[in-house]
């Protein structure tokens, strides 16, 4: 059997890639590489007496990846990386663990201690799990987390005692791995799911800081209310970054700022109306017009609509409408 062939692969958009490496592999390769999240190599601990295995499962939405593993005897290894690889990834590679029995896919089990930490995309990884422990992998766009660059670089090399909220965070998203990507065959759905992990990202990000400061709670009210505002007025095409800055009392200089090393509030706005869009052009119910949903979605011109849909989903509206007909009435179902 060549190397290739017990990688752990990358599962298709909203698919769902088990792993399970042990002592017990009827192909009697055990001290061979596999490949695990993050590109690191599994291999059996030298000179451990703790049994030897890897058992996990990841999720992939577009763009982010989530994985949930337990770990014994093992050691992960990621060899460093050409500081090429590192400017041109654009990624949070963040990782977490947790000395646990049982299993991870285990609602039951106790966490006993656990850390976490952000790596960077060109650093070598070593990982030792002598003991049973759950390990936790999410591979996100730095763009999509909300939190400056500056930031993110100053939590790079440094270990966060793993917190009860974020072991319960992480639990959490455990579920979906269980439950597999049987529903993620929309690429709205699919959306959803990146949005799910950038913001798990950031939560467990911004919960590692124990002490935010004011401006940094500022920063958060002012999100958390700009995408209160455009979920519920994106409809309307007179929304625009300024007029969501009327609304909070706040110039249109500070909305930026307050969105600085993430999406725009004027992206987020488009990505909510092509969201929307999406549901609309994917009912069983109705079936409008693709200028008229357009037109329902805020969007003043047709042609601008179809450009931008098709940047989003890859598919023209009415491509994206036609491949949703035939879809048994479950499978077409997208929730917002």
């Amino acid at each position: 059997m060549s190397d290739s062939a017990v990688r752990f692969e990358l599962p298709p958009p909203g698919g769902v890639a088990w792993l399970d490496v042990s002592v017990e592999d009827s192909d009697g390769n055990l001290g061979r590489k596999r490949t695990g999240p993050l590109g690191l190599q599994i291999t059996p601990l030298a000179q451990s007496r703790a049994p030897y295995f890897f058992k996990g499962a990841r999720l992939r939405g577009t763009r982010c990846i989530w994985s949930a593993s337990t770990v014994s005897g093992a050691e992960l290894y990621r060899p460093p990386r050409a500081p090429a690889h590192q400017q041109s990834d654009g990624y949070v590679h963040l990782l977490a663990r947790s000395d646990c029995p049982g299993s991870v896919f285990d609602p039951l089990g106790s966490s006993l201690q656990g850390a976490l930490r952000i790596i960077e995309p060109a650093e070598e990884v070593v990982e030792q799990f002598v003991a049973n422990a759950h390990l936790y992998t999410l591979n996100v766009p730095q763009a999509a987390i909300g939190i400056e660059p500056g930031t993110l670089a100053a939590m790079f090399d440094r270990t966060f005692e793993l917190t009860p909220f974020q072991s319960q965070l992480l639990r959490s998203a455990v579920s979906l791995l269980l439950v597999g990507g049987d529903e993620l065959n929309s690429s709205a759905s699919l959306v959803g799911v990146d949005r799910y992990l950038a913001s798990l990202t950031g939560l467990l990000l911004r919960t590692a800081v124990r002490k935010p400061t004011a401006e940094l709670e500022q920063i958060a009210s002012v999100r958390a209310r700009t995408d209160a505002i455009i979920y519920e007025q994106a409809a309307d095409p007179m929304l625009t970054p300024a007029t969501i800055a009327a609304q909070l009392n706040i110039s249109l200089r500070q909305l930026y700022r307050a969105f600085n090393g993430t999406d725009s509030p004027a992206a987020r706005i488009r990505s909510r109306r092509l969201e929307r869009a999406a549901e609309l052009l994917s009912s069983r119910t109705v079936q409008p017009h693709v200028e008229r949903v357009a037109q329902q979605c805020g969007f003043v011109s047709a042609e601008y609509f179809s450009r931008a849909f098709r940047r989003e989903f890859g598919l023209s509206p009415r491509a994206y409408r036609a491949a949703n007909k035939d879809r048994p009435a479950s499978d077409s179902a997208v929730s917002l």
